[in-house]
């Protein structure tokens, strides 16, 4: 590069970007259009490369655009992340901490996790986010959330992402305490099969599991009548009718405790990953590393 690399030049270039115009772009970032233009010279030199392209239709990236753009929100979101956590030492605190949380960590190992860490921590800002497995992983890879807890997932094992696994745990089948397969002792692919199913979208990892039962039996996978990650709406869906559903099993075993729900005689056994937690392989924050130790020891 024949010049230093500036935040600056990583924020014109995001605005324009997102906003396809050189104008608009210098009105988002409080500059001249004159200024936007040297910027983007600046940085297409430094590059060796072209990154945008013009036309009637305004300004879109190229492909090396694109690929600087995405590497350019990482570094942003980190150095907003450095400043944030600088600031919190400063002020003899943890800062914040945001957690990507998927439904297998909402009933029990989450919770406790987190309430250790307020004995601990009380002054930490704990923000918990729900989505996807594919969303939050996303958001993971952005430097937008810190962890993620859930089942393992294949999509985590990369250069850019630690995946530490926690503990097993199982998933139940269930249904409506009346459902027609809540009396039998022993159920088959087939049976499971005539019945609708509410389950997460495809690429989950007990979809995964679940779709390869029918496979490995020889029948087509039943297609949910609903995608869903929701415990909540997952249950209602299926305490209000004859859909098959899956839950984690302090969910389950708590409703059918309260006699809301059967748990079906289907087991899954070890078919189903680890509940681990994801994280960058960047350096951990302090507060981070509380959690994460924290984490370990509840599930010990």
């Amino acid at each position: 590069m024949s010049s230093p690399l500036r935040m600056r030049h990583l924020d014109v270039l995001l605005a324009v970007a997102a906003e396809g115009s050189m104008q608009r772009a210098a009105q988002r970032v409080h500059l001249t259009q004159p200024a936007i233009s040297k910027l983007v010279r600046e940085m297409e030199t430094m590059f060796g490369a072209t990154l945008f392209e013009r036309s009637k239709r305004g300004v879109m990236l190229t492909e090396s655009g694109r690929a600087l753009a995405i590497r350019a929100e990482y570094l942003r979101n980190d150095m907003d992340n450095a400043r944030e956590e600088v600031a919190a030492i400063a002020r003899g605190t943890l800062g914040s901490l945001r957690i990507g949380a998927l439904p297998v960590a909402e009933s029990r190992l989450l919770p406790k996790s987190l309430m250790a860490l307020r004995r601990i921590a009380p002054d930490l800002r704990v923000r918990v986010h729900d989505g996807t497995g594919a969303a939050l992983l996303g958001s993971l890879r952005r430097g937008e959330l810190d962890c993620v807890i859930g089942r393992l997932d294949s999509r985590a094992d990369g250069k850019d992402l630690v995946a530490e696994k926690l503990l097993r745990l199982p998933t139940r089948i269930v249904a409506r305490r009346q459902h027609p397969l809540a009396a039998k002792r022993r159920l088959r692919p087939e049976d499971l099969a005539s019945y609708p199913w509410v389950l997460p979208q495809p690429g989950a990892p007990i979809r995964t599991v679940i779709d390869g039962i029918f496979a490995a039996a020889g029948i087509a996978a039943p297609v949910p009548i609903v995608e869903s990650t929701s415990i909540r709406l997952n249950y209602e869906l299926v305490r209000s009718s004859d859909m098959i559903g899956v839950m984690p099993d302090d969910a389950a075993t708590a409703y059918k405790a309260d006699r809301a729900l059967a748990i079906l005689s289907f087991e899954l056994g070890d078919r189903l990953p680890y509940v681990g937690v994801m994280r960058r392989t960047a350096p951990p924050s302090h507060a981070l590393s509380l959690f994460l130790r924290l984490l370990r020891e509840t599930c010990g």
